[in-house]
């Protein structure tokens, strides 16, 4: 800072640099704004790519779990019929050999 011989010079050196410093102030903070901007938006975009992942990986867990379902009550089905498999063939040949 230099030495001024008046006061309302050095008062205008003063409010020059409070001017300067204020406008360097705005522009980091506009930077800093788009930045975080950009920051919001990357984080959207990951949240939206893991939401669909997510309800993808739910719909194949769903299909499993009907295939497994299906898969046992199929086994139940026929191994009850096992059973009565033997009765079944000698009736159907007696049915018909008759």
């Amino acid at each position: 800072m230099t030495t001024t011989s008046e006061p309302r010079d050095f008062q205008t050196e003063v409010f020059d640099r409070l001017d300067r410093l204020e406008q360097r102030l705005d522009s980091r903070i506009q930077d800093l704004e788009k930045k975080l901007d950009a920051d919001i938006q990357r984080l959207d975009d990951r949240t939206d790519k893991w939401e669909e992942r997510f309800l993808q990986l739910s719909k194949d867990n769903l299909a499993i779990s009907r295939t497994v379902i299906i898969a046992a009550a199929t086994v139940v089905i026929f191994g009850s019929l096992l059973d009565k498999a033997e009765v079944l063939v000698e009736g159907a040949a007696r049915l018909f050999g008759k």
